[in-house]
């Protein structure tokens, strides 16, 4: 049986929110839980990878950590390599915060769909959503080498492996559940 690792990725800067999203509201549920769960449900572990003065806000005993030194502030393949540094797995199912309306049905559903690919992403007709992926095997030092040579972009390092997408239909016939909330909702 191979163990999967679930990352939060926690840990932007929510400037167009202008609040930490990880802890804006929807339903009466911070994003982060919906998240967790929804992470949780398809995990053997879930990592939460958030900036260093957001680690006391979130509650003891959940695996909260920060990029690594090197890394810090350097978007999310670095949060994504941080904890594939931390924690060893056959896979890795990445979801972001600002994902909220994603849930234990859609995470399940996309590690079924996940293929022998490197990268298993989903995408709408409209976009692709690289962060919400399931990662086959551990890509920390290629992740790291690429971060240090200054390549921070996940579509150009998911250019270098073998990524596949995945219809989000598959997962969730509603695309709107795949949105990434980047203003408050009201």
């Amino acid at each position: 049986m191979s163990r999967t690792v679930g990352i939060l990725l926690a840990g932007g800067l929510s400037s167009r929110f202008g609040s930490p999203k990880a802890f804006a509201e929807i339903d009466g549920r911070l994003f982060y839980e919906q998240v967790y769960e929804a992470l949780a449900a398809a995990c053997d572990q879930v990592v939460i990878v958030a900036r260093p003065e957001l680690i006391a806000r979130f509650p003891a005993g959940l695996d909260v950590i920060a990029d690594l030194s090197e890394l810090a502030g350097k978007g999310p393949l670095a949060g994504i390599c941080s904890a594939m540094e931390k924690w060893s797995a056959e896979r890795y199912l990445v979801l972001p915060c600002d994902m909220p309306f994603v849930g234990p049905k859609e995470t399940q559903a996309l590690v079924q769909l996940s293929s022998r690919a490197d990268v298993t992403a989903v995408q709408t007709a409209a976009e692709k959503i690289p962060l919400f992926s399931v990662w086959n095997g551990n890509w920390s030092q290629e992740l790291k080498k690429s971060i240090e040579l200054g390549n921070l972009s996940v579509f150009a390092f998911l250019e270098t492996i073998h990524t596949e997408w995945a219809a989000s239909s598959l997962i969730h016939e509603d695309p709107a559940v795949f949105q990434n909330i980047n203003t408050r909702i009201n």
